[in-house]
């Protein structure tokens, strides 16, 4: 049986060919990809059939689909074609890059200890991909001896919800197993949840019934470009739900006992503090002030009105909107496929 299906959610064709390297490069071998094109005019689907990559993608155990035109869907479309297929599943995003040694040391912390995921550190690059920096570790990790390391609920929580900050980092430097990819959160429809950021919200959910493993050794390159929603406008509906989420986990948080009420006032404060700055003037987001001020004074008054705010705001877009009742949809056919490695 096959041990790990490498997800490539993939829109931007310029850093493919490294990515590609990156996987043939491997020294575990035992996986295959499923490619979803969200590409313009699905550029990489025709670029991929032509031969653009050569042996990298001829020898690559491929299958390509047409994308949903929506980067939120685009995951889960991915998930859903996976479906549990292997013991193990990765998210490699489409200008992020893995050391020959990624595959290997993930699948040999998944055998030594039963977790939802495995995270690996990364360093972080411009454009050119070349290793520039990184970000700091918490008191705990820094402090252990250890290579590998599984924090504790508490630990996990305070260190990235009680400070609304993510130093596990993305989807690229964490392997998932299936019990852990099953827990991946989708939009909600009735509360609040740990939906909102791809990736510390889905270690998050899924670290409440498996722990994590964080492995102490830099396997990947994080690329930081222009054409990352990230780097892009915020006053969009991706970067409203991006930066509001931790106001979501927050209160998810408190309300789940794995913050105190002290704690998730100062991350809500943290938070909040951001959302001022790069939304004061933004009429969407004004409905989440006007809550600040006539509820801040009491948590669960909060949770009840942020709540209702969050649901619509995510309700509001295609994008994040809770998925319609099931009706047993069409699966995507694949594009082409290549030949097994």
């Amino acid at each position: 049986m096959t041990q790990i299906t490498t997800l490539i959610p993939a829109y931007k064709k310029e850093y493919l060919g490294e990515l590609f390297l990156a996987l043939r490069r491997q020294s575990f071998q035992d996986f295959k990809v499923i490619l979803s094109d969200d590409s313009p005019g699905g550029v990489i689907t025709d670029m991929l059939r032509n031969g653009h990559w050569g042996k990298l993608t001829s020898e690559l155990n491929i299958t390509v689909v047409r994308g949903p035109q929506n980067a939120r869907r685009n995951h889960e479309q991915l998930l859903d074609l996976w479906a549990g297929q292997t013991p193990l599943v990765h998210f490699n995003l489409d200008d992020d890059v893995i050391y020959p040694e990624f595959y290997k040391t993930h699948v040999a912390a998944h055998l030594a200890a039963p977790c939802c995921a495995t995270v690996s550190q990364r360093w972080l690059s411009h454009d050119d991909g070349v290793p520039a920096w990184t970000l700091p570790l918490p008191d705990f990790v820094q402090e252990c001896n250890g290579h590998v390391i599984q924090p504790t609920t508490e630990e996990l929580f305070d260190s990235t919800v009680g400070t609304c900050q993510n130093w596990l980092g993305e989807l690229s430097n964490m392997v998932f197993s299936a019990e852990g990819a099953a827990l991946y959160p989708r939009p909600p429809a009735d509360d609040l949840s740990y939906y909102g950021l791809l990736d510390i919200g889905a270690l998050l959910h899924a670290s409440r019934q498996l722990p994590v493993t964080f492995i102490r050794e830099y396997l990947g390159v994080f690329r930081q470009n222009d054409q990352q929603t990230t780097q892009q406008a915020t006053v969009s509906h991706g970067g409203r739900v991006g930066f509001l989420a931790w106001i979501a986990y927050a209160l998810a948080a408190w309300r789940d006992g794995h913050i105190s009420p002290e704690t998730a006032v100062r991350a809500i404060g943290i938070a909040t503090q951001r959302v001022v700055h790069h939304f004061s003037e933004d009429p969407v987001v004004a409905e989440y002030f006007h809550i600040l001020d006539t509820q801040a004074g009491s948590l669960d008054q909060l949770y009840l009105a942020f709540k209702g705010f969050w649901l619509r705001l995510l309700a509001s877009n295609p994008g994040t909107a809770p998925a319609a009742p099931a009706t047993t949809p069409q699966a995507p056919q694949p594009e082409l496929a290549g030949t097994p490695t």
